[in-house]
């Protein structure tokens, strides 16, 4: 599945200053075919087996009923594998009261990024 390049921009920036990567040539390519991509209004959800990331573009960050996106790619993914994996910086205090808010609970941490579980989705 192609990503908007507005959402490839968002993904560029995070791979950046969260990881200190830079994008080089290719990279979207080998994304868009060996990772599992959910497009919605304004964004993506960007998986590999059971660990996902969410990525928005800034002007949709709060403004797009996320309920029945997040419901049904959580539903998907824990029909799929049972236990569902994000991994979030712990200063992401949006993304972290939405994992909490979906079910997810902290199971480690690895400085300041923290690993959080669901098996709530799991059918």
């Amino acid at each position: 599945m192609k990503l908007p390049d507005d959402v490839w921009q968002v993904i560029c920036g995070y791979l950046f200053e969260r990881r200190g990567v830079v994008a080089l040539p290719g990279l979207r390519e080998w994304v868009e075919d060996n990772l599992d991509i959910t497009l919605f209004d304004g964004g993506a959800f960007v998986a590999k087996d059971n660990e996902f990331d969410l990525f928005v573009v800034p002007e949709r960050r709060g403004r797009w009923n996320i309920r029945g996106q997040v419901t049904k790619f959580l539903s998907t993914m824990g029909c799929k594998h049972g236990t569902i994996v994000a991994k979030i910086y712990a200063d992401n205090s949006a993304s972290l009261r939405l994992a909490h808010h979906f079910g997810f609970k902290e199971v480690s941490r690895d400085g300041d990024l923290i690993k959080l579980e669901s098996t709530s989705w799991a059918a």
